[in-house]
């Protein structure tokens, strides 16, 4: 099931997106900071350093493993996501380009029925899935789609060597189009758990709040240290963000481009 507040941030432009995820743990930072600065003296700092650090260390280490793994998993529904785009526009263009080899003049309506389906397939994709894609839920707008493009290239009867040889590789484009579909499609719903993103939230902000435990001669370069390590965590909850949903936000890290130039085709 898909974070709201999450989805609502990577929704958000880059820069109003990076003002929360940033901002949000700066302030928390320096609130945290000034307050433990006002409830403890120097000496109780330093009293109690030795525990402090090995409590410290303790948390930046699981901060370390939870934030690794929130990343991997962000990544890869990135990756997986980039990955079938590029398969199923790679099929298209393909078939695209095998077009022209039914250059006989009979099958000029075959051949206008072949691009028709290439451009009415991209058009489903690029206004209809990614809009659900978008919203996080599964799509079937482009299976009329689809079915239509395999019916225009199965359909067409070879009649040169040349396009026998095509009509070989017909069927394996068209099923690198519809398994790349199916898995665009099924990368779309998944999300990192909200248990994840609260996870990682919460010892982000052990991380934040553990730090002013530690006393410093110059309290200007403990906040500045402070505030440093604020943005390190936000930006990595940034980058986890915008990787697990790529479809979405302004602009999004992917987009249905490849698509739109399939539906110029002439």
């Amino acid at each position: 099931m898909n974070t709201l507040w999450a989805y609502d941030i990577a929704a958000l432009p880059l820069l109003y997106a990076a003002l929360i995820m940033i901002g949000v743990p700066l302030l928390l930072a320096i609130i945290v900071g000034v307050v433990i600065s006002s409830l403890f003296t120097p000496q109780e700092f330093a009293q109690n350093a030795f525990m402090v650090s090995m409590k410290f260390g303790f948390v930046v280490q699981v901060y370390a493993v939870v934030a690794a793994l929130t990343l991997v998993g962000a990544w890869d529904i990135y990756q997986t996501s980039r990955d079938q785009v590029q398969r199923e526009t790679g099929a298209l263009y393909l078939l695209a380009h095998a077009v022209d080899t039914y250059a006989l003049p009979q099958q000029a309506p075959a051949r206008n029925e072949m691009r028709a389906a290439i451009r009415n397939y991209a058009s489903s994709v690029a206004f209809g899935d990614w809009a659900q894609m978008k919203a996080g839920v599964h799509s079937h707008t482009s299976d009329a789609a689809y079915t239509r493009l395999a019916r225009a290239f199965m359909d067409v009867e070879p009649v040169t060597g040349a396009q026998q040889g095509v009509a070989q590789n017909t069927p394996e484009w068209l099923a690198r189009v519809a398994e790349s579909r199916i898995g665009r499609l099924s990368v779309s719903t998944r999300a990192l758990s909200q248990l994840i993103w609260l996870l990682c939230i919460a010892v982000s902000v052990s991380v934040l709040s553990f730090q002013w435990l530690f006393t410093g001669s110059n309290n200007v370069i403990h906040i500045a240290l402070g505030a440093g390590s604020a943005i390190v965590v936000g930006g990595v909850l940034l980058v986890a963000l915008k990787l697990s949903y790529p479809f979405i936000g302004s602009p999004p890290l992917l987009s249905p481009g490849p698509f739109f130039q399939l539906m110029e085709l002439p």
